[in-house]
C-alpha cells in the first residue's frame, strides 16, 4: 500500500499559520482532512480517526510541510497491523534534528480508539507521550515503527509563544525520559543517550532562526522545571496551562520594543530573553552538572545546515526485537538480524547483546557460537546491563570448566548495572 492511498488528517489547535499550511497540504493531497481546535493530544487523535473512518490513516501536525513525494512511499505489508504505529522522521527547521517530534505518522484506528494517553491516561499513570508501548485502558498496546526516508519539515517557531511552548514541552519531556525523575546532578547520566543528545541540541541550536531564542529559552526552562521544580511534568499536556503561563508570567516579563511578531503583534525585549536564556544555561551547569553549549547565530546556522537525517539505531534495535520475538510482527529471524546489525554498526550495546542472544539461543538462521561470544563481550564493554548475566550463562554452558568466580563476577556486574533475574519481578531480556 502507498501512503497516498490513506486518508491524511491535518491537526491544528491555535496556530495562526495553520490555514496556509493546510492549504499547502491540500495542494499536494487534495483529499486531506482537518481536525481543528480539539483540546488534548489523545482527544484530537481520536477525532482524526473518526474523521478518517478507515482502518489506517496518516496524521500531519499543523507546523509540518509534507513533500508531494510522500504519496508514493510504499508501506511494508507486515507493519500494517492494528498495533503498529508507523512514522517517518520530520526535519526540524530550527535545530535540524530528525526524529519523532513533528513526524508524519500512520496510525491503526483500532489502536487510537483504545489508547488512553496524555490527558486521558488512567488515574495514577503518568503520560507525557503517546506511550503506545505500554498497557493502557482496555488492553491497548502498540509498537512504534520508524521507517527510513524523510518527507517533511516541521517549523514550530513561527511566533514567540509557539516557539517557547514547543521548546519547553520537548525539554521537559526529554529530561523526564526513561527512569529520570528529579535526581539533580545525576540526571544526565541516567538519561537515555538519545534523549541526552536531543535535549542538548534543543537547548543550544537555533539562534539563527526567527524566534529561535524562544525555543532555547523554553527548552532550558523545561529541563530545569522538570528536574528541580515542585511541578507536575504532565502539565505539558495542558495547553490551557501553557496559555496562562505565557500570558501571566512569560510575556509580561519580556515585554519590550526591540522586536515584534508579525503574526500576533507581540513585542518583546530581545536582549532580556537572551540574557535570561544564558542564565538558565548557567543554572543547568551549576545545579544539574548539565552543559548546554552557547552556539551563536552564525555557528548555529552552519551546524544545522550540516545535520542530516539518520536512522536511529535504538529504533532499529527495537524493530529487531519485534521480528526476533514475534511481538506485533510475524517472527522473521533474518529481518531481526538485519536490524540488529544496523545497531551494531553504530556500536549500540543492546544490539550487540540481542545479536549475541540470537546466536546463543540458536534463533539465528545460522547460529555461530564465536559470534555469540564476540557480541556478548562487546555488549559488556559497552555497559549493557543484561549482557554480563547472559555471557555468564553462555560460558557456563559452553565451558563447564570455567572458573566459577569469573561467572560470579559477571553476574555481580549485571546486578550492579540494575539487572538481576533472580530478583522478584525481573525478567530476562
Amino acid at each position: 500500500m502507498k501512503a497516498g492511498d490513506l486518508p491524511i488528517v491535518f491537526l491544528s489547535l491555535d496556530e495562526p499559520w495553520a490555514d496556509s499550511y493546510f492549504a499547502d497540504l491540500r495542494r499536494n493531497f487534495p483529499k486531506a482532512l482537518r481536525v481543528q481546535g480539539v483540546l488534548g493530544l489523545d482527544a484530537c487523535h481520536k477525532a482524526a480517526a473518526k474523521a478518517a473512518g478507515t482502518r489506517w490513516f496518516v496524521t500531519v501536525d499543523c507546523d509540518t510541510l509534507v513533500q508531494p513525494e510522500f504519496a508514493e512511499v510504499e508501506i511494508p505489508e507486515e507493519f500494517l497491523t492494528d498495533t503498529c504505529r508507523i512514522e517517518w522522521s520530520s526535519r526540524n527547521g530550527v535545530n535540524g534534528l530528525s526524529y519523532g517530534n513533528g513526524s508524519v505518522k500512520c496510525w491503526p484506528a483500532r489502536l487510537v480508539e483504545r489508547m488512553r494517553t496524555h490527558e486521558a491516561a488512567p488515574s495514577g499513570q503518568r503520560s507525557i507521550d503517546h506511550d503506545i508501548g505500554k498497557a493502557r485502558a482496555q488492553g491497548a498496546t502498540g509498537q512504534r515503527i520508524l521507517l527510513p526516508g524523510m518527507y517533511s519539515t516541521t517549523h514550530p517557531a513561527q511566533t514567540p509563544f509557539h516557539a517557547f511552548r514547543c521548546g519547553f514541552r520537548e525539554g521537559a519531556r526529554l529530561a523526564s525520559g526513561g527512569d529520570v525523575l528529579r535526581v539533580g546532578k545525576g540526571f544526565s547520566e541516567r538519561l537515555p543517550s538519545w534523549h541526552r543528545q536531543r535535549v542538548t541540541v534543543w537547548g543550544s541550536l537555533g539562534r539563527h532562526a526567527p524566534n529561535g531564542i524562544w525555543v532555547l529559552y523554553g527548552a532550558r526552562l523545561g529541563v530545569l522545571m522538570a528536574q528541580l521544580g515542585d511541578w507536575d511534568v504532565t502539565l505539558i499536556n495542558d495547553y490551557r496551562w501553557f496559555g496562562a503561563l505565557w500570558e501571566d508570567m512569560v510575556a509580561p516579563r519580556f515585554a519590550g520594543v526591540s522586536a515584534v511578531c508579525p503574526m500576533t503583534g507581540f513585542r518583546w525585549d530581545v536582549g532580556r530573553v537572551e540574557d535570561e536564556a544564558r542564565g538558565l544555561a548557567r543554572r543547568l551547569q551549576e545545579e544539574l552538572a548539565f552543559t548546554v553549549p552557547e552556539v551563536e547565530a552564525d555557528a548555529s546556522r552552519f551546524i544545522v545546515g550540516h545535520i542530516y537525517e539518520n536512522r536511529s539505531p535504538s529504533m532499529m534495535d527495537i524493530v529487531g526485537v519485534l521480528f526476533d520475538k514475534g511481538r506485533d510482527l510475524k517472527r522473521d529471524p533474518a529481518r531481526a538480524e538485519e536490524h540488529f546489525e544496523i545497531g551494531v554498526a553504530y556500536n549500540l550495546a543492546s544490539s550487540h547483546n540481542n545479536l549475541a542472544r540470537m546466536h546463543h539461543l540458536e534463533r539465528s538462521a545460522v547460529p555461530d557460537t564465536a559470534k555469540a561470544l564476540y557480541h556478548y563481550e562487546r555488549a559488556v564493554e559497552l555497559e549493557d546491563r543484561f549482557a554480563p548475566w547472559h555471557l555468564a550463562n553462555f560460558l557456563s554452558e559452553r565451558e563447564p570448566g570455567r572458573d566459577p568466580s569469573q561467572i560470579a563476577m559477571l553476574k555481580d556486574l549485571s546486578r550492579a548495572r540494575g539487572f538481576d533475574p533472580d530478583a522478584a519481578g525481573q525478567q530476562p531480556a
